[in-house]
């Protein structure tokens, strides 16, 4: 577990992704002035959530912001199920997670596999809020 900030998404994948008896964690800083707590983990869903016939367990990403404040807050990303869910800005949408964290997230899920081949970018790209308002303006929005 580091103390530092890493910046690189493949060195902050390879330092959370080892298996060990506890979870392993870092401090991602992708460069859009915000420190986030990161670590991944294998959940186990309740069957409330995916119904009594399904088990198993599920990769995921989680991401925290404002760690140490009384209520932090977090996302946990699912590992894709299948090649048609992998992570684009539509996607993250769709899942309802929140528009604002795509740019400093993608970085990690392009480090996992976890987006199209053809988005295998893992560097921080300032551009990727345009991505994610164009999918929240909608597939309409250009017309």
């Amino acid at each position: 577990m580091t103390t530092y900030d890493i910046h690189d998404a493949r060195q902050l994948i390879a330092e959370i992704d080892v298996p060990t008896e506890r979870p392993r964690w870092a401090w991602w800083a992708p460069g859009d002035a915000t420190r986030n707590h990161a670590t991944l983990i294998n959940a186990a869903p309740s069957a409330s959530m995916i119904g009594p016939a399904s088990g198993g367990t599920f990769r995921a990403l989680v991401i925290t912001i404002d760690l140490f404040s009384l209520s932090p807050t977090s996302i946990v990303i699912p590992r894709p199920a299948a090649d048609l869910d992998r992570y684009t800005a539509e996607e993250w949408l769709f899942r309802r997670f929140p528009g604002g964290w795509w740019a400093g997230v993608r970085p990690l899920l392009a480090a996992l596999g976890w987006t199209p081949t053809s988005d295998r970018d893992t560097s921080y790209r300032s551009t990727d809020h345009r991505d994610i308002t164009a999918a929240e303006r909608g597939p309409d929005a250009a017309r």
